[in-house]
């Protein structure tokens, strides 16, 4: 078997995995990468389920994120994850993605992250989404109770595409979601997050993806927080990727316990694509 091949088959057992593994599954979010040239071969046209996505290990150093969700614990320093996309339809498509945080000697938590996204219209995309986080050998504990956090949302984004460029403002709302605003989860609920992604094709080999979130405890309210992603790729062959990047949490007030805290991070990674 090829390497290719191997990479596609371990990529679809994976993705079995996560649809039969029903367990309770720490700040999860949607990773955004920019990929221009995925092959989009759908399930409705082909009659078969074609993964694409990656495989990806990541090094943070330095970094200040803390490795549990009550902001306990070593600094995280390795991420190893994959994410992958399905094609339902032409215009429907279903995003699963797992990360594992590593503060050097030991897994402390996992982010699931689920969406699926349908074009109503050229400029329009609905979204429906759900992230999770959940301690490894660890539970944290907010006002007392065992704690991490579920989120589930649904919203709109607005891509604006070209050959080598996209550009998409989003909003979107929350539900049944235990999900607080504050790094230090100690504001209210959180209702609103709304934000902007730009990816852009730098070269034939190089990549460039941002990504700005805000959120907020009120629906069009000033955000509480704000998360920020930038990741360069480098593309060395039809299967891997070199990334270096860097991601900033940032309280944009203080807390209700009084707190305005900020973490951030480098990133320095492959990526095995399938």
């Amino acid at each position: 078997m090829s390497s290719k091949k191997y990479i596609k088959s371990t990529g679809k057992v994976l993705f079995l995995a996560i649809f039969l593994w029903t367990s309770p599954l720490s700040w999860a979010y949607e990773i955004f990468i920019y990929r221009p040239f995925e092959e989009k071969l759908s399930l409705e046209r082909d009659k078969k389920i074609r993964l694409r996505g990656e495989f990806f290990g990541q090094l943070q150093w330095p970094s200040t994120f803390p490795s549990y969700n009550d902001l306990t614990g070593n600094e995280d320093r390795w991420n190893f994850g994959f994410r992958n996309y399905v094609f339902l339809t032409e215009t429907t498509v279903l995003h699963a993605q797992l990360i594992t945080h590593d503060d050097g000697g030991q897994r402390t938590k996992f982010d699931w992250h689920f969406s699926l996204r349908q074009s109503l219209l050229r400029y329009i995309t609905l979204v429906v989404g759900h992230d999770s986080d959940h301690d490894s050998d660890h539970t944290s504990y907010v006002r007392g109770k065992p704690f991490y956090t579920n989120r589930n949302y649904i919203g709109f984004s607005l891509p604006l595409s070209g050959e080598k460029f996209l550009l998409e403002p989003f909003t979107w709302f929350f539900h049944h979601t235990n999900q607080r605003t504050y790094l230090d989860l100690s504001g209210n609920k959180i209702k609103h997050e709304y934000g902007l992604r730009f990816g852009a094709l730098l070269s034939p080999q190089a990549s460039l993806s941002f990504q700005l979130i805000l959120q907020s405890d009120t629906i069009f309210g000033p955000g509480q927080m704000l998360l920020a992603d930038l990741v360069f790729r480098l593309h060395l062959a039809e299967w891997l990727e070199l990334a270096v990047g860097s991601s900033w949490w940032r309280d944009q007030e203080v807390s209700t316990a009084g707190n305005k805290l900020s973490f951030h991070k480098l990133i320095w990674g492959i990526a095995i694509l399938f």
